[in-house]
């Protein structure tokens, strides 16, 4: 196999998955952290060099560390589930070459260097959760986003050390940011689960597994299927259709669009009393 071709394709997916605004943070801080070094090397005077290195912003190091994890997790997960199974016929290097494959082409292009039907249970639903995360934000690939994944964690995090607000270094993260990331989610599931449903009422002879994983892929905009695409009937095949297009503008933006022609005004000045509800 042309491991090297897979490496770069590998690459490629990954800048194309980062978003270009995090790309483009990352450039003018490395310039601006060469330009720091450089003058302070030659000592040069000059007020308009900072007094300190500049900083990243918070939305471009959750990017980094959320696409750093979920790529050494999906690698470390893909090659020890398949490491007795697809890739027991294969080098050391290539298994771990094919598996950091795997891990990438899941999250957004779709790519694909082995026979997705033969992956066993465990690695299915590894698959199914990368490209249900999927890239980040502003970039060329679907899912929930890397950002909205990582909000909703540490949210979780917060809540179970009895904290009122979501904390990154020093910054703090809006409500209005945690309300959208759990509106995504919430909203993921009816954009997932409908097509399940409609799939299988028009496809019974497909089993579960490979319509979940084909209508995750749909929603997400991956690409990857266990080889029924061809098997399904018109019905299924709209219905594929429709869930690309709603996973690719955006269940949220699609509501939006919808919701704001019917009520155009949206002014709303009034405040009101909270109330405290239980849960849980």
């Amino acid at each position: 196999m042309q491991y090297g071709a897979h490496l770069t394709i590998a690459a490629l997916i990954i800048l194309g998955g980062i978003g270009f605004n995090t790309i483009i943070g990352y450039l003018q801080y490395m310039g601006e952290a060469l330009r720091y070094y450089f003058y302070r090397l030659i000592n040069r005077a000059d007020r308009a060099i900072p007094a300190s290195l500049p900083l990243l912003s918070t939305n471009d190091k959750l990017v980094l560390r959320t696409t750093t994890a979920l790529l050494v997790g999906g690698t470390l997960g893909f090659y020890f589930l398949e490491g007795t199974n697809s890739l027991s016929d294969q080098s050391s290097f290539g298994q771990w070459a094919t598996a950091f494959f795997g891990s990438v082409t899941a999250r957004t292009a779709g790519f694909n260097s082995f026979d997705t039907g033969s992956l066993a249970g465990p690695t299915l639903l590894l698959l199914i959760l990368l490209m249900w995360v999927g890239a980040s934000p502003g970039s060329t690939g679907g899912g929930i986003k890397t950002t909205t994944f990582r909000i909703a964690l540490l949210n979780i995090w917060q809540q179970v050390l009895g904290r009122n607000r979501i904390v990154l270094g020093w910054r703090s993260v809006p409500v209005s940011a945690l309300n959208r990331a759990l509106a995504i989610i919430m909203l993921s599931l009816p954009g997932i689960g409908i097509p399940v449903f409609l799939l299988h009422h028009f496809e019974p002879g497909i089993a579960l597994m490979p319509i979940v994983f084909e209508c995750v892929s749909a929603y997400c905009t991956v690409g990857l299927s266990m080889g029924i695409t061809e098997q399904l009937s018109d019905p299924g095949k709209f219905t594929l259709i429709a869930t690309m297009f709603i996973g690719r503008v955006g269940f949220l933006t699609f509501l939006t669009g919808l919701a704001r022609q019917w009520a155009k005004e949206q002014h709303d000045p009034a405040r009101y009393p909270e109330e405290d509800i239980f849960i849980n």
